[in-house]
């Protein structure tokens, strides 16, 4: 209860930090940098790594693998729910028209990306045909429809957003703990 408890108190902190950073990143217009991206690992890494480090240091230097790795996965389970929420409040409430923003985002750099291959491969023409546009635009519109467009929805950005959390804070968990047992252990 104690490991559930102390996870439970960075978690919060941790999901409303979050919340904070990606409101102040919306209007600092830096929606779309890798900045967000950045924002999110940091918090993930930090909470985790704290929670376990404290932890070590109230049993005065002692932690087993087995309890760094329950106290950062409560952590982890706690601080995914807190920021798949923080997600939801800040695609619906804080800035509705994000979904919509990263779609045209998206659009933009996947057609720049699809032109600089076409104009690659048939860089013998001096222009580049109607057809040609149409075709890139076409295989983009199909991208967007058949693979990544749920990403372009609130529930889509949930969902990434607890899977990215939920994959990351095991790896950092196990990570932590395994770098933060305590040696005797071992012997």
């Amino acid at each position: 209860m104690n490991r559930i408890k102390h996870g439970l108190k960075f978690a919060a902190v941790g999901g409303l930090l979050y919340l904070l950073g990606i409101y102040l990143i919306h209007l600092g217009g830096l929606d779309f940098t890798s900045i967000s991206d950045w924002w999110f690992r940091g918090i993930l890494v930090f909470f985790v790594i704290l929670s376990i480090v404290l932890q070590k240091g109230k049993n005065n230097g002692f932690l087993s693998f087995v309890e760094g790795f329950q106290l950062g996965m409560a952590t982890t389970c706690f601080l995914a729910v807190f920021m798949t929420i923080a997600t939801w409040l800040y695609c619906d409430y804080l800035n509705p028209m994000y979904t919509e923003n990263y779609e045209k985002e998206y659009r933009a750099l996947h057609y720049e990306k699809m032109m600089r291959r076409y104009i690659a491969e048939h860089w013998e023409r001096d222009t580049i045909t109607p057809g040609a546009i149409d075709t890139i635009q076409r295989g983009l519109d199909l991208n967007v429809n058949n693979q990544v467009g749920e990403l372009f929805t609130t529930a889509g950005q949930v969902k990434s957003n607890f899977l990215h959390s939920f994959f990351w804070g095991i790896m950092i968990s196990l990570t932590v703990a395994l770098l933060a047992r305590n040696v005797k252990e071992d012997e």
